[in-house]
């Protein structure tokens, strides 16, 4: 098991590549990561709150009640990670990868995905008020029983039983 300052210490030297590390409960606040490989990794309750993950890779990571508050996570892969009741409020997604992804019970209040890739994820019973979905991939996406108060560019699609991206213009 690794702590945040181990790897901290280890990314500023150089290494970027964490795949499958344990890192539950690490602090990781405001810490600059853009690029790193957590692919796989362990991230239970860890705080990411405010970091910059832009195109990291968390494919297949497990970040269940994990803190990504305010993070950057543009062009990141979340491709098949479980941030099932991450707090994700005001988390900018913009170009994510959240493919196969399980944000049951997520709290993505204000989450910007402008253009990500929702394809079959599960945000189920997720608290979306205020976030904007324009030009995102929702294909088979799940949203049964979530918060959906001003979302923006979310529509139920002419089938009655999907939700599809519109653009907002």
């Amino acid at each position: 098991m690794m702590n945040g300052q181990e790897l901290l210490k280890r990314y500023t030297a150089g290494e970027r590549d964490f795949a499958n590390t344990d890192l539950r409960g690490a602090d990781l606040r405001e810490a600059m990561l853009r690029g790193i490989n957590l692919r796989g990794a362990q991230l239970e309750k860890a705080n990411l709150g405010w970091a910059n993950l832009e195109e990291a890779d968390l494919s297949n990571a497990i970040l269940k009640h994990a803190k990504l508050n305010a993070a950057h996570l543009r062009a990141a892969n979340l491709t098949n990670a479980d941030c099932s009741e991450a707090n994700l409020k005001s988390a900018g997604l913009k170009e994510a990868n959240l493919a196969g992804a399980n944000l049951r019970g997520a709290v993505m209040i204000g989450a910007k995905l402008h253009g990500a890739n929702l394809r079959g994820a599960n945000l189920s019973k997720s608290h979306l008020d205020g976030s904007d979905f324009t030009g995102a991939d929702t294909t088979d996406l799940d949203i049964t029983y979530a918060e959906l108060g001003n979302v923006v560019g979310l529509a139920i699609a002419p089938d009655q039983k999907s939700w599809k991206a519109v653009d907002k213009t």
